[in-house]
């Protein structure tokens, strides 16, 4: 495809994405799942009204406000996709549907050993990222149905060149949930499109129950909050999670309490350093610490490091027991559709008196090398 070719498709910026199935249409509505309105996600929801099955994505973007795609779903499902997220992966998994993978975007950051071996095989390809984005490829593994996200609509340009070429687009807003579950439960969305949706309710019931049980676990036994300092530094600051999302609601139900202050909000936010490292003081954990697979990697960060007492106790843990050769981790893959075995190993974590009898999943402690 020559850079002309290319460039002529780039006017069509602003331009709507087009039907797919039986007609996919942009609205500015919240309308309400009749079919099924999810217990925890705030994204989606399935209506019957008007007699057709839509799947309506509700703000799949941050930031986005009263926007609204409507997929309305076909009886015959997509046989060939392509995902541009690895979580996108994990619920193809989830809901025994990853066959139908032919695409990835960014194959290197994939965990999934059965996906690695199909991408080794030649059975799936990489088309790339981002201003990598291989158009030619896509069009050439000829898929029905391309999974997305867009960071504040950033991917809706592609989109429309996508669609233009004929090919068909969903978005995927699963990462702007504020509650593990919530993100877990799109795991029905996706089922939907190839008419599974009971079995994915059930199955996501099971998660939801776990995790639910889990937190009843630790409200029984009243346990004082462990302090615990979230995240590391990066570059000249340290970011930490809003009180409204999915790191502040596994934290606390797990038992946890950051020892900074935590904004109301949804999104990461930075502050100093100077500043984290002064309520770092005050930590019994230290959860979260980014890249780092060892607590020399974690001190070469930042000189302050070795001075915070859970670092000089030894007491740190990251999401790393589970990282491919490489990088992929399945802790933001598999992760997504196991809110219940990471909320475990929290708990392991902070309270391992709870669960003397289990080990960790996606979490593990650091050592020096």
């Amino acid at each position: 495809m020559t850079n002309t070719f290319l460039f002529r498709f780039a006017v069509y910026l602003a331009v709507a994405l087009c039907a797919w199935a039986c007609g996919h249409q942009v609205t500015d509505s919240k309308p309400q799942g009749s079919f099924y309105t999810p217990r925890y996600a705030n994204g989606f929801c399935i209506d019957t009204s008007g007699g057709t099955k839509t799947l309506i994505v509700l703000n799949p973007f941050q930031n986005s406000k009263d926007l609204a795609y409507r997929y309305a779903l076909s009886d015959t499902p997509p046989k060939r996709v392509i995902c541009m997220s690895t979580t996108h992966v994990a619920f193809l998994r989830f809901i025994g549907q990853a066959e139908r993978i032919v695409g990835v975007s960014g194959a290197g950051h994939l965990y999934d050993s059965l996906m690695q071996v199909a991408y080794n095989a030649g059975a799936i390809s990489d088309v790339g990222y981002d201003k990598t984005l291989n158009i030619e490829k896509i069009l050439a593994l000829q898929p029905d149905l391309i999974f997305a996200y867009g960071i504040a609509g950033e991917f809706s340009a592609t989109a429309a060149k996508l669609e233009e070429l004929g090919l068909k687009v969903m978005y995927i807003g699963e990462y702007t949930e504020h509650h593990p579950l919530g993100k877990a439960e799109w795991a029905v969305a996706f089922a939907a499109l190839f008419g599974s949706e009971q079995q994915a309710i059930e199955k996501f019931t099971q998660v939801a129950t776990s995790y639910e049980a889990l937190k009843a676990l630790v409200v029984a036994a009243a346990v004082p909050k462990t302090k615990t300092l979230l995240n590391s530094p990066w570059s000249d600051a340290w970011f930490v999670p809003g009180a409204l999302g999915n790191v502040a609601q596994l934290l606390n139900d797990a038992g946890g309490e950051s020892v900074i202050k935590l904004r109301s909000q949804r999104d990461s936010y930075p502050i100093s350093i100077e500043q984290a490292y002064s309520s770092a003081q005050a930590a019994d954990v230290w959860i979260n610490v980014g890249l780092a697979k060892t607590l020399s990697e974690l001190r070469a960060m930042h000189k302050l490091v070795e001075d915070i007492p859970a670092f000089r106790r030894g007491n740190v843990y990251n999401s790393t027991a589970r990282v491919s050769p490489q990088g992929g981790s399945d802790f933001f893959e598999s992760g997504t559709v196991n809110p219940h075995l990471i909320l475990k190993d929290i708990i392991k974590i902070l309270h391992p008196s709870l669960l003397p009898n289990d080990t960790l999943t996606y979490y593990r402690l650091l050592g020096n090398d």
